[in-house]
């Protein structure tokens, strides 16, 4: 077989990425496990962290990288910036897609993310879910969730019948629709307790 036929190698991606790209990378260029953190500990540090981003692309795999150069703790700011610092400047970069996230999958998964499949507000919930901070649990918030959801079953109802009525949508309602139906099946999988890793 001469070289011109073999099949290129496909670049890595994934948590082989994180770890070509970030992990190797940072490593290469003399960042240190942190000041009291043990051999064993730091490694699955960036297990954790190669795991949680492995959603990432290579092009933001590098960005990432480059940005975490300038982020190094200790005197001589070789060390290693710790799980939390990295995630945050990741996040930044790109959104983890819900099946990535953590909170999402947990929160959508449990007792309030099945009554909220139950009860039509699911999608709304995930919305709220992808947003920093900590989830919605006040009867306030969920009261507010579910008065969304009404209010967004009214407008895909006046979607479908101008539908029906044989009339073109507007933009916005041609994006609103497809934003719908992406982030109900999205929802309707995390609630079961599937991978949903599209972007909802």
């Amino acid at each position: 077989m001469t070289i011109d036929s073999e099949t290129p190698e496909r670049p890595t991606s994934g948590t082989a990425a994180v770890r070509e790209l970030v992990i190797d990378r940072l490593n290469a260029a003399g960042f240190q496990r942190p000041t009291g953190t043990t051999v064993e500990a730091h490694r699955a540090e960036l297990e954790r962290i190669a795991a949680k981003l492995a959603y990432f692309d290579r092009a933001d795999l590098s960005t990432l990288a480059e940005g975490l150069m300038s982020m190094g703790e200790g005197k001589a700011g070789d060390r290693w910036p710790r799980e939390v610092r990295v995630l945050k400047l990741a996040h930044t970069i790109s959104a983890p897609p819900p099946g990535f996230d953590r909170k999402v999958t947990s929160f959508m998964a449990c007792a309030v993310g099945r009554r909220a499949q139950a009860e039509g507000w699911a999608g709304p919930l995930l919305s709220a879910l992808r947003k920093p901070g900590p989830p919605p649990t006040s009867d306030y918030a969920l009261e507010q969730l579910r008065a969304q959801a009404a209010e967004e079953r009214r407008r895909l109802q006046i979607i479908e019948e101008r539908l029906a009525a044989g009339q073109v949508l507007a933009e916005d309602d041609a994006r609103f629709r497809s934003f719908w139906d992406r982030r109900e099946k999205v929802a309707t999988q995390l609630v079961r307790g599937e991978a949903a890793e599209g972007r909802a």
